[in-house]
């Protein structure tokens, strides 16, 4: 009785932590089962906590220390129960468990936006956008390749597919593809999941939905923004880094504000309250998982991240469900954070299914060691895949300032020449600076908003272009004001 328990824990948990993401802690009691992990795995599991922990013992931060050893045992204990999840129903229940997270998502978003939920992209309760379509791609992965009965396999499917067209996300939609083109050769059902993706992207235009035109786009959305602190803030600490979780406050200058909540939470209006502002930087990533990983552990825990990722594509290597679903993660990684823990159920997933590669792969410690290191090279130049494209674009030519009308009634208005490949932000700073606005395209009319809760006095107007060339590292500041309130 007590084998058959065990057996079945796993899956009920797959089926509930989708829909109640703190669960997903009780994959700590998972950690005995790291016991039937070969000896080359468990080497790679202790490179990857010592990436952690030391680099973190330097900081001489100890909330760096603990959040170091946190991230490591609550890893520990989901690659647990990743090997439990091998002997038993494997991931079959997290299907259940996802269509859960579509229907909230689809009920939730209808609720916030009414009729104009077709003109905004699909969110969810605690999942962004980004998120949601990237959960909407393994709902999809999942349908096609386990052996759900039919109706359901229809239901998954589709409504993961749908999921993710509304959803606008571009990163889920290109790591879904590059997941099923890798194991084309080890599992032909790909091809069918190429063929929906075109059809899903043809429907999307087709019908005029908005965030389908975002399949069309080709830019970073303002990610050059967080590179760049990223990159700076491990410029600034190479060794060590800032620690698991803490370079988020290197990050906030370039995002909204110091504190954020869900996109669907915040357009009902319930926006973070002051007593957990001081922690926003908690939930703030680099939305590179290298330069994550630089800023936060430094080249040592880079290397380990790569080494361990690597390990688990290794593992993978020939079930071409498994490596399809890895490489859809690690794909997604270059240009957000999609298994960075603990989240809300998307990135411990990546870690279940590391357990699940390792648990299937025996070999001897040298050979895995090194075909996990030979995986951690494809892994490192996927993640640099974004920085090859900008730097492989040629240099624009520098925009100017066409006309500017400083802010009246709460609103600006700014409007360059020779801005179409810029992406502009707007500032506004006194002894720190705020941003007003996300970015705008810089080839048309932006309209930059006013704080109205401003204190008196004189502040510096600051029009900043992100150009789309070699690595996009260095704003360049176009034109400042000095405005009076």
């Amino acid at each position: 009785m007590g084998i058959v328990r065990a057996v079945r824990l796993p899956s009920l948990f797959l089926i509930l932590a989708p829909w109640f993401p703190p669960l997903a802690l009780l994959a700590l009691f998972w950690i005995p089962w790291l016991r039937q992990i070969p000896p080359w795995g468990l080497v790679l599991l202790g490179v990857y906590g010592l990436g952690l922990v030391l680099p973190a013992l330097g900081t001489g931060e100890a909330l760096a220390v603990g959040l170091a050893f946190f991230r490591f045992v609550y890893t520990l204990g989901l690659v647990g129960l990743g090997v439990a999840l091998s002997k038993a129903e494997r991931l079959g229940p997290l299907g259940y468990g996802l269509i859960g997270v579509y229907l909230l998502a689809l009920v939730a978003s209808y609720w916030v936006f009414g009729e104009r939920v077709q003109e905004v992209r699909l969110s969810h309760p605690f999942h962004s956008p980004v998120g949601l379509g990237f959960m909407g791609a393994l709902g999809l992965l999942l349908a096609l390749h386990l052996p759900y009965p039919w109706p359901f396999r229809l239901l998954l499917g589709g409504v993961g597919g749908l999921v993710l067209l509304l959803s606008g996300s571009r990163g889920g939609m290109l790591a879904l593809v590059l997941g099923a083109l890798v194991c084309l050769s080890f599992r032909r059902r790909n091809m069918v999941v190429l063929g929906i993706i075109g059809f899903l992207v043809y429907l999307g235009l087709f019908l005029d939905l908005i965030p389908a035109q975002r399949f069309l786009q080709t830019g970073f959305s303002g990610r050059e923004g967080l590179w760049l602190a990223a990159y700076e803030a491990f410029r600034e600490a190479p060794w060590t880094g800032f620690g698991p979780y803490l370079l988020g406050d290197r990050l906030l200058e370039v995002l909204f504000r110091g504190c954020f909540l869900f996109p669907l939470m915040e357009a009902r209006g319930l926006e973070c309250p002051s007593w957990l502002a001081p922690w926003g930087g908690l939930w703030a990533f680099a939305h590179n998982h290298l330069l994550q990983a630089l800023g936060e552990s430094g080249l040592f825990g880079a290397l380990a991240l790569l080494l361990l990722a690597g390990g688990f594509l290794a593992s993978a290597w020939g079930d071409g469900f498994l490596l399809s679903l890895l490489l859809t993660f690690l794909a997604m990684g270059a240009v957000d954070n999609p298994f960075s823990v603990p989240s809300p159920f998307r990135g411990e997933i990546f870690f279940i299914l590391g357990g699940l590669a390792l648990a299937r792969a025996s070999r001897p410690l040298l050979e895995g060691l090194g075909q996990a290191a030979l995986g951690g090279s494809f892994v490192l130049l996927l993640w640099l895949l974004p920085f090859v494209y900008l730097g492989s674009r040629p240099e624009p030519p520098l925009p100017s300032l066409l006309y500017a009308v400083l802010p009246q009634e709460g609103r600006g208005w700014i409007r360059l020449q020779n801005g179409q490949d810029f992406r502009v932000q707007v500032w506004l700073c006194q002894e720190g600076c705020r941003r007003l606005g996300w970015a705008w395209p810089g080839d048309r009319l932006i309209r930059f908003p006013f704080p109205e809760d401003l204190p008196s006095g004189r502040y510096q107007l600051r029009v900043i272009a992100f150009s789309q060339h070699p690595l996009a590292l260095r704003p360049l500041c176009l034109w400042t004001q000095e405005v009076g309130r």
